[in-house]
């Protein structure tokens, strides 16, 4: 899968699916996606 792919997906996403997708990638890597502040 490209990086194209990929956003292209994201961009069909709603935000409630971006929301869940991003708590995965968290979950998978043990890393939080919050930006510091």
């Amino acid at each position: 899968m490209s990086k194209e792919q990929i956003i292209q997906a994201i961009k069909g996403m709603t935000v409630l699916e971006l929301n869940e997708l991003v708590k995965s990638i968290e979950e998978e890597f043990g890393v939080s996606a919050a930006a510091p502040v």
